[in-house]
């Protein structure tokens, strides 16, 4: 006896239901899985129309954890969110609103906490400038906190 088919519908929100996707990251999971193309339209057009499906929304929380708990700066989520599927413009706009709402304090904890929790041995200014550039950090947020950390050795 073998069991009917789920539709693209069901397996969409079977996938939603574990964690949220963008459009494109769960158009392309659907295509992996072999549904026909119009069906995955269909199921996306439901899942928009129904609010199951919000692009900018998990664009928006996926920036919040991408800085908060993964410490990645300003191009890195830019970076990442693109992985995901999701547009340009929304990337960058996102992030921007995202960046610009940012206290300047929770800016510095966060670049402090990455360096304390991965580079805490670094002495060297250079290479932990540059390994914070590869973070997606922007050169004015490190030299915040580098010109901070030298203030605190100074002090000691």
């Amino acid at each position: 006896m073998s069991r009917a088919p789920v539709s693209a519908w069901w397996k969409a929100q079977e996938l939603l239901a574990r964690r949220a996707h963008g459009s494109q990251e769960l158009i392309n999971k659907l295509k992996l899985r072999d549904y026909p193309v119009d069906e995955i339209e269909k199921a996306i057009q439901c899942l928009f129309e129904a609010g199951l499906l919000d692009d900018e929304a998990f664009a928006q929380r996926l920036v919040a954890e991408l800085f908060s708990r993964r410490g990645y700066g300003y191009h890195a989520v830019i970076m990442r969110l693109r992985q995901k599927g999701l547009a340009a413009e929304l990337c960058e706009r996102v992030t921007k609103q995202f960046f610009a709402d940012l206290d300047e304090g929770e800016l510095l904890a966060v670049i402090l906490k990455v360096v304390e929790r991965r580079r805490s041995h670094e002495k060297d200014k250079n290479q932990l400038f540059a390994w914070l550039k590869r973070r997606g950090f922007r050169s004015h947020e490190i030299a915040r906190v580098l010109q901070g950390r030298l203030k605190e050795e100074n002090l000691n």
